[in-house]
């Protein structure tokens, strides 16, 4: 069965196929006016999906929709008294240190909002049924506002859901998406879970007709999505669960990441993706993905299994500017794929690409030669900048640069502090077409011990796409809290989870059960690998990731979760991959002038095995650039990779 890996990325498509001596690649400029038409590109650069094949897609569609805010006009049925439930929040204050802070306006209009005299009770009891007037009085109002999507959120609807799910049978009528709940999450905290399944109806119409789109134009059956816990769903499952594509494209990096580190014995490694438009870190650590509930995706809760992956708006499209004290910016703003940074002559603005262009770091094409760079339009571009700041044209260049890794290095240390691990002496795995441009001075600020640039960098995210398995997980809050209890719906939950993945036609390769704990009176949860020494496992957890553990004080479960996995694909490379013969002569396929002085550029396929590559030069590829600085050096070990160590400031 051929087996092809899509990410759809905010500046280029990329797609990985089997090919006759391994993998191959394509890196296409994204239409962000239609996803799916570059995907649909790429796909035929390598030969397209076969009958019988598959396509595992990485995409952003969802995330673009709640970053542009682009999505459904959301109707939330909720219950009498919660009316403002989403207007009000948690009160949680973001910025400590802002006079007049200001909250992100809810994705629900309040005249969009519903109150139904109908609600559960916290232990499934006290149950409050809504009179079938006042129901359908609700629908009709939701007509007459003209919602296109609708969320439904009932208090304690967690313990209780058939109250929730009576609603939903109503609101069907109206013939737009229906998000109800207690099947979008099992957080029994109202706000949370409100945010989750709010977010479920905003981007459901946006993610089910691009899914559709492109379904249509694949084989039958071919399509799945990437998770954004690093596993994939059924382009079904999508339809019906859109919001947990939310990271669906920066997950499947995680997930080669994971592979490639297991595969080369990392112990320690840090995901380090470097797009057009950001960069994405996570920590990546022992046998499996670590995966959380709790998370926010531009100020709102996405309170579904999620990799904790850590994002800023720095990457090879983020715009360069002066904000209004002088001082040198780096993103968030991007050029995107149209019209792109200034070197690709369609009249971009001046991007960190420009700067690294100027500076020699990068080649004079991109994407294999598909997109040429127009060095003239790079310095036209920064120029007024550097006049502006009152500074060479190489320091604005070389300013850009730093701003960019230290922007970068945040995420990176903010990813190792989630984990409550320490960053020093892990092994930073840059991917991304940028990823190895800024990863040898990321590696200085924070003392790690290596840079892993993996085969084909450009395209690792579709990569990991192509290998994450099938996941399928249920689970529901903890009612009863005796062991035995606990025990039985932690079986039930399992056995749920294997039918549901075996009914789609894969075989349950490992099926395990996490609980979400917390120490009485917490308001956030720590999920753990359920079994009989589930509390211990729980004190220790806590220690690591919050720096405290109580052993004497009491703990309580809150939800279960069941996990479905199918076996994974395994991490390929190209024929170029291969290991070079060793004691070929080290030369540079070509020396370029940047502003700083010249820059020896090499081939990475041309790269003999074991010969040490000293900085400054660069390792240019077809997806991605390496740059080498002064006091590193850089070796093509025997896996294929390329290892980078030593003095990088």
């Amino acid at each position: 069965m051929r087996v092809l890996g899509v990410d759809s990325g905010g500046t280029f498509t990329d797609v990985v196929a089997p090919g006759p001596g391994g993998l191959v690649t394509a890196k296409v400029p994204s239409t962000p006016d239609d996803p799916g038409r570059a995907v649909l590109d790429g796909l035929a650069r390598v030969g397209g999906a076969a009958a019988g094949g598959r396509v595992h897609h990485g995409t952003t569609v969802a995330t673009n929709t709640v970053l542009t805010r682009t999505g459904a006009r959301v109707g939330l049925v909720t219950s009498r008294g919660f009316a403002d439930l989403l207007h009000v929040g948690r009160g949680h204050r973001l910025d400590l240190f802002a006079l007049a802070p200001a909250r992100t306006a809810p994705l629900v209009a309040r005249d969009d909002v519903v109150e139904l005299d109908a609600r559960g009770g916290p232990r499934g009891d006290g149950r409050r049924a809504p009179p079938a007037a006042a129901l359908a009085g609700a629908v009709r109002r939701l007509r007459a506002r003209g919602v296109e999507a609708v969320a439904v959120v009932l208090l304690h609807a967690t313990t209780d859901g058939a109250l929730e799910d009576r609603v939903a049978a109503a609101c069907r009528a109206l013939g737009v998406p229906v998000a109800v709940s207690h099947r979008v999450s099992a957080d029994g905290r109202e706000v949370e879970r409100a945010e989750t399944t709010v977010l479920d109806a905003y981007v459901a119409p946006r993610l089910a007709s691009y899914v559709a789109r492109l379904a249509a134009a694949l084989p039958p059956g071919a399509l799945s999505i990437a998770r954004s816990d690093g596993t994939r769903m059924t382009a079904a499952e999508t339809v019906a669960s859109p919001v947990r594509t939310l990271l669906s494209g920066p997950a499947a990096g995680v997930a080669a990441v994971h592979a490639l580190a297991r595969r080369l014995g990392v112990a320690r490694a840090l995901g380090f993706d470097v797009g057009g438009t950001s960069t994405d870190v996570a920590w990546v650590e022992g046998p499996a993905l670590s995966v959380t509930t709790d998370r926010t995706l531009d100020g709102f809760a996405m309170s579904v299994p999620s990799l904790d992956v850590h994002s800023v708006g720095a990457g090879g499209g983020s715009v360069v500017r002066l904000d209004a004290g002088g001082a040198l910016v780096v993103g968030p703003a991007s050029a995107g794929a149209v019209p792109g940074p200034a070197c690709y002559g369609r009249g971009g603005p001046a991007t960190l690409t420009d700067a690294l262009l100027l500076l020699g770091r990068v080649p004079a094409a991109l994407a294999d030669g598909a997109v040429a760079l127009d060095l003239g339009a790079a310095r036209r571009a920064l120029a007024p900048l550097a006049r502006r700041a009152g500074l060479s044209l190489r320091a604005l260049c070389e300013g850009a640069v730093r701003v960019a890794e230290a922007s970068t290095a945040r995420a990176v240390r903010t990813a190792s502090a989630a984990a409550g691990r320490d960053p020093r002496g892990a092994s930073l795995v840059a991917f991304g077409g940028a990823g190895g441009c800024l990863a040898a001075a990321v590696a200085s600020h924070l003392g790690l011990a290596e840079v892993v640039v993996p085969w084909s960098p450009g395209t690792f995210a579709a990569q990991g796409a192509r290998i994450a398995p099938r996941g399928v997980d249920r689970s529901e809050a903890v009612v009863a809290h005796g062991e035995a209890a606990l025990a039985a719906r932690a079986r039930a939950l399992a056995a749920q989870a294997r039918a549901a993945l075996e009914d789609g036609g894969e075989r349950a390769a490992s099926v395990h059960v996490e609980v979400d704990a917390r120490y009485e009176g917490q308001g956030t949860e720590l999920a753990v690998r359920h079994g009989p020494r589930w509390r211990a496992a729980f004190h220790a957890a806590h220690g690591l990731r919050r720096g405290f553990l109580d052993e004497g004080r009491a703990v309580e479960a809150v939800r279960l979760r069941a996990r479905a996995l199918s076996t994974g694909g395994a991490l390929e490379a190209g024929a170029d991959a291969e290991a070079a013969r060793r004691g070929a002569t080290l030369r540079p396929a070509a020396r370029v002038a940047g502003l700083a002085g010249a820059v020896a550029h090499h081939r990475r396929e041309e790269l003999p095995v074991g010969v040490e590559l000293r900085g400054p030069a660069c390792v240019v590829e077809a997806t991605g650039t390496t740059f080498v600085p002064v006091g590193a050096v850089l070796v093509r070990a025997r896996d294929g990779t390329l290892r980078l160590r030593g003095r990088t400031s």
